[in-house]
């Protein structure tokens, strides 16, 4: 077995891909928040609850409410079911609309949660929400 010498120069070309003419950019001139950047400013991830919060906002009506409705299994493989409750507010009249839906039963607070607010995501779709100016 025979050692190979690194390039002549002392560079490795695996520490550093600068040539000697141009010099490392520092970390504050590189072009992160450019409109042509391929990296997001700011990533979200928009949730079915997200969503209902968003469109609860925009109709003016109330905030949802997710319960617990049901637990089962053991500590260690815990399922949860979730209940989305939204009270809508007809346009024309001065009666609210009671929706409530049950999710699928998961393994995770936060997605028992989403499967509600699908459920009622679901539902408004069907009825024609949100209604278009």
């Amino acid at each position: 077995m025979s050692l190979v010498p690194f390039p002549s120069g002392g560079d490795d070309n695996r520490s550093s891909t600068h040539s000697a003419k141009t010099p490392p950019q520092s970390r504050d001139s590189l072009a992160i928040n450019s409109p042509s950047s391929p990296i997001p400013r700011d990533p979200v991830k928009l949730t079915a609850r997200s969503c209902l919060y968003e469109i609860c906002a925009k109709s003016r009506w109330k905030r949802p409410v997710f319960t617990c409705c049901n637990e089962n299994g053991p500590t260690n493989l815990r399922s949860f079911t979730y209940k989305a409750v939204v009270e809508m507010k007809e346009e024309d009249s001065k009666s609210w609309i009671l929706v409530e839906c049950i999710g699928k039963p998961q393994f995770n607070k936060k997605n028992a949660a989403d499967s509600a607010a699908e459920g009622v995501l679901w539902y408004l779709v069907h009825l024609g929400y949100p209604k278009k100016a």
